[in-house]
């Protein structure tokens, strides 16, 4: 849902769009409403903006009478997130929820693999890869669709306080040496976007391995051994 310049009440453009959700999500559950706020202003005042838009929207959720998870997860980033170039894009509110299923269902549904399941079932040293984090070729920058999972891990590691890792870069293709630092470069970005979402630096390091640590052997033999190369991982150093 997006909001006008200023305002904690959705604008009139997604407030028809999300009655219209309301209406068909009777069987569903929210789990997490994480707000944010455009970089105008300062960044105490945006907190608080992103925090009463929240606050709308679930009291929205709840006069209709959408299912809340008794757990659900609050976020406000204010303007400490992946900033679209279109400040409009930024004055927004994201619901993340999950179809109420049958037992049995549920129950294999929950097997599914998510961040923080994957940091809540490791331990020091293991290394876990981070799933739709994806760059524009041989480049740091991130490709739009992979925010969710950045708020994922902000979210992780906002909520886990004492969890402390290293971020590690990887490329494929390339059987000499990482000519453009390209690993190390994606690694530092990620880096840099939870640094501006306000997670502490001595809780994170960083560094590329070029294509030195490869899952498949170089050269790869089809594009799929290249996108599993291609990748961006994590290895928990403190929990």
């Amino acid at each position: 849902m997006f909001f006008d310049f200023n305002k904690e009440i959705i604008n009139e453009k997604s407030n028809e769009g999300f009655g219209n959700w309301l209406k068909n999500s009777k069987d569903k559950e929210v789990t997490k409403i994480y707000g944010f706020c455009d970089s105008v202003g300062t960044n105490v005042y945006n907190k608080d903006l992103s925090i009463r838009r929240v606050n709308n929207v679930l009291s929205l959720l709840n006069s209709n009478q959408i299912q809340i998870n008794e757990k659900v997860e609050l976020n406000n980033f204010g303007e400490d997130f992946l900033q679209s170039k279109i400040q409009s894009d930024n004055r927004k509110v994201e619901v993340f929820f999950k179809t109420v299923l049958p037992i049995a269902i549920e129950k294999e549904y929950s097997k599914k693999t998510a961040i923080e399941k994957e940091v809540g079932d490791s331990k020091i040293g293991d290394l876990f890869k981070l799933e739709n984090i994806n760059f524009f070729n041989s480049s740091d920058q991130l490709l739009p669709e992979s925010r969710p999972a950045l708020l994922e891990l902000v979210a992780v590691l906002i909520k886990n306080k004492s969890l402390t890792i290293e971020i590690q870069g990887h490329i494929c293709c390339q059987t000499k040496e990482d000519k453009y630092d390209v690993s190390a470069a994606r690694a530092k970005k990620i880096y840099d976007i939870l640094v501006k979402s306000g997670i502490e630096k001595e809780r994170l390091s960083h560094i590329g391995f070029g294509s030195t640590r490869p899952i498949y052997l170089l050269p790869e033999q089809n594009e799929e051994e290249r996108i599993a190369n291609r990748r961006v991982e994590i290895m928990i150093v403190k929990k």
